[in-house]
């Protein structure tokens, strides 16, 4: 059973990988396996066989979450943007009483407010001042092969920020970067060819996912041991500050949508399934 449950939470993580404005790393305090995985993934390399068992659910079920979730997800913020977006705010929202508990704000609580409050602005200006819907990119006519390389190498480690760093989204830095749409699309081929025996197009596809894969790879193993020394020293300043960055949640993600396009039918859906997932991490959540 708890196989199973860790596999659901690899799931639903990869899920908020791909969601832009939604935090994988969030998700992963929110369920109470955040610490589980940074501590995996650091010591990967001098505890190989337990760091691979531990791992090895939660890598499963966000490949599953990520491949299964990124052929429809542009479908669904085309036709349905705010009860989809309520739909992941939930998920993020719900795990603030657990974070909360642990930025523990009653001792020495000035540090931490101010830090709560420093990145809460933050993330906010950055929603409110990004006017960019991720198409530069897209229209970028890329150099020589060598300036491709080290642009997507560079672009991979921004994206690995996503599945480290709890509160902040990546794939909302990528549509800042006007990078989002673009691997994405690629992303998708790789699957249709892959299925379909399409070769050609899945090696052609290489030459953007490559480079990606191989900064999202280093940018996670860096990211895991300075967000675990960071949370050695200064953990409860740390989750103060990640409470602020999930706070700003309902800005950085409902920021843009049209409200007035957004039918009451759709408002209500909204907030329903705001509500069903807030009591999903809550389930998921506790004991790892």
């Amino acid at each position: 059973m708890n196989y199973v449950k860790e596999l659901l939470r690899g799931l639903l993580i990869g899920v908020a990988g791909i969601v832009p404005g939604v935090s994988g790393g969030t998700l992963a305090v929110s369920m109470g396996v955040y610490d589980k995985i940074i501590g995996a993934v650091s010591r990967l390399f001098l505890h190989p066989a337990e760091s691979v068992r531990i791992l090895f659910p939660y890598a499963v079920g966000m490949m599953a979450g990520i491949g299964g979730l990124a052929v429809v997800i542009e479908v669904l913020f085309a036709r349905f943007p705010f009860a989809t977006s309520m739909a992941f705010l939930g998920l993020i929202l719900g795990g603030i009483p657990a974070l909360l508990k642990k930025a523990c704000f009653r001792r020495n609580g000035m540090k931490k407010y101010v830090a709560f409050i420093l990145v809460f602005c933050a993330m906010a200006l950055i929603a409110i001042l990004e006017g960019g819907d991720g198409e530069a990119a897209a229209e970028l006519v890329f150099g020589s092969a060598g300036e491709r390389l080290i642009t997507m190498v560079c672009v991979g480690l921004v994206a690995s920020v996503t599945m480290v760093v709890p509160g902040v989204s990546g794939t909302m830095l990528l549509m800042m970067m006007g990078y989002y749409q673009p691997v994405l699309h690629a992303f998708n081929l790789v699957q249709a060819g892959a299925l379909s025996g399409d070769w050609q197009t899945v090696l052609a596809q290489q030459e953007l996912l490559l480079p990606f894969t191989i900064g999202l790879t280093a940018g996670i193993f860096l990211c895991a041991r300075t967000m675990e020394a960071l949370l050695g020293r200064f953990e409860e300043l740390v989750y103060a500050a990640v409470t602020g960055l999930v706070v700003s949640s309902p800005v950085v993600i409902l920021w843009g949508i049209p409200m007035g396009a957004v039918g009451m039918a759709q408002r209500l859906w909204g907030v329903a399934l705001l509500a069903a997932g807030i009591a999903l991490v809550t389930r998921l959540g506790g004991e790892a």
